[in-house]
């Protein structure tokens, strides 16, 4: 593994492929059937009682959101999208729109402690900013740690972060049934620490190593960028219909076919909690779940989500095995091990590493988050299976649980 360098100097953020690869599918998306749409995005921070603009510096955060934003997508780059598998898979419409593409202006605000974050614009020009705020603000966090540490922190975090990485291979190689992919761009320790760290578990653990969301990093190591459709989909998606219950109960149906259509089986591994797991396995129909190609879980019990999702492929007479199921909420290294051992041979099984993936280098991280919170005007609501990763004001998660036969049930903290 490459010395680490870079960790404290040097842009957070050096190219607009540096995002996770499902805000590429999903933009395409959303730029051919749904480019009017304005939304708005907003930071959210899931740890109690941490004040984030005690932490950074807003100056500091400020330049480093200026400098994404003097940021172009470079002709090799959109070459690089171009040539990915399946072939054609983005068109040269959309590659022409990000060509000309420039981010839009977030807006900053320290209030009491807090920082607000939020950028508005028409969706698909703004559709990035989710993980460039993100992965700008959690390297920032690491620094400002570093600092605060004083002298040989930086050394002492690159040991700990080799020591630990290196425990997991080590682990992982007694496990050769478990298969990963790196989901933690979002939250990592740094640019720089992700981009080393997923060369490293290529090189050493080449067929239980699936590739990585980030795409910049994957460009640049020769992996498989991996990732299909997030929440956001949806909850815009129930948005931008005419506000009745009846279209917002409708409106997970409605997505889902339209994605079908764009991406086919390839791009088919669905989140399933957006509205909670029990709508969407009440809703979706035999059809959906004999071509889908799988189920991603994101929120609750993954042990009895993985039992639950194999059953409603069994009440079909679907051959659980010919299909993929993907956990993602938080994962450590024992969780993993857990369901693999589990569903091995029942299912197929491989999950998303993030922030214990790629910020596990003795320095605090938070759950942060950036969701929509508005389209067209209209209040934006996620439900998930754990209500502590529910968003939306009280009045219209009381309402969308109404509208989904979402039962509210005991909150978990996320970890991150």
């Amino acid at each position: 593994m490459a010395r680490l360098s870079g960790l404290t100097t040097g842009p957070p953020v050096a190219s607009l492929l540096d995002v996770d690869f499902y805000k590429f599918t999903m933009g395409q998306f959303v730029f051919r059937l749904h480019p009017g749409v304005r939304v708005r995005y907003q930071l959210i921070c899931r740890t109690p009682e941490v004040r984030l603009a005690n932490l950074v510096p807003a100056e500091a955060l400020r330049d480093a959101l200026d400098a994404v934003r003097s940021l172009a997508f470079a002709a090799a780059e959109l070459e690089y999208l171009k040539g990915l598998e399946p072939r054609g898979l983005f068109g040269d419409d959309y590659l022409n729109f990000l060509r000309r593409l420039r981010l839009p202006p977030v807006e900053l605000e320290v209030r009491d402690g807090d920082l607000r974050l939020e950028v508005e614009s028409t969706w698909p020009e703004m559709i990035l900013w989710e993980t460039l705020m993100l992965s700008v603000l959690s390297e920032l966090l690491s620094r400002a740690a570093l600092a605060e540490a004083g002298a040989g922190a930086r050394e002492q975090a690159e040991a700990v972060g080799r020591e630990r990485l290196e425990g997991k291979i080590a682990a992982l190689r007694e496990r050769p049934g478990v298969r990963f992919a790196s989901f933690g761009t979002r939250r990592r320790f740094s640019r720089a620490w992700q981009f080393a760290l997923e060369e490293r578990l290529a090189g050493a653990l080449p067929e239980q190593f699936t590739g990585t969301s980030c795409v910049a990093s994957a460009f640049q190591h020769g992996l498989v960028p991996v990732g299909t459709i997030a929440h956001e989909v949806f909850m815009v998606g129930a948005a931008a219909g005419d506000g009745s219950d009846e279209s917002i109960r409708g409106s997970q149906r409605r997505m889902l076919d339209a994605w079908w259509e764009m991406y086919g089986e390839p791009f088919s591994l669905v989140l399933t909690d957006t509205w909670g797991s029990g709508f969407f396995f009440a809703d979706v129909g035999e059809a959906r779940a004999r071509r889908f190609r799988g189920v991603r879980q994101d929120s609750g019990d993954p042990a009895a989500f993985g039992e639950r999702a194999i059953r409603w492929y069994e009440d079909f007479g679907v051959d659980p095995r010919q299909k993929s199921l993907v956990f993602s909420d938080g994962l450590e290294l024992p969780d993993i091990l857990d369901l693999e051992s589990r569903f091995a041979g029942r299912i197929g099984v491989s999950c998303g590493w993030g922030t214990n993936l790629t910020n596990d280098c003795g320095v605090p991280n938070y759950s942060l988050v950036v969701k929509p919170v508005a389209a067209n005007g209209r209040p934006l609501v996620k439900l998930s299976d754990n209500p502590a990763k529910s968003t939306g004001s009280p009045a219209e998660i009381r309402r969308y649980r109404r509208i989904f036969g979402a039962a509210a049930a005991s909150p978990r903290i996320p970890r991150y």
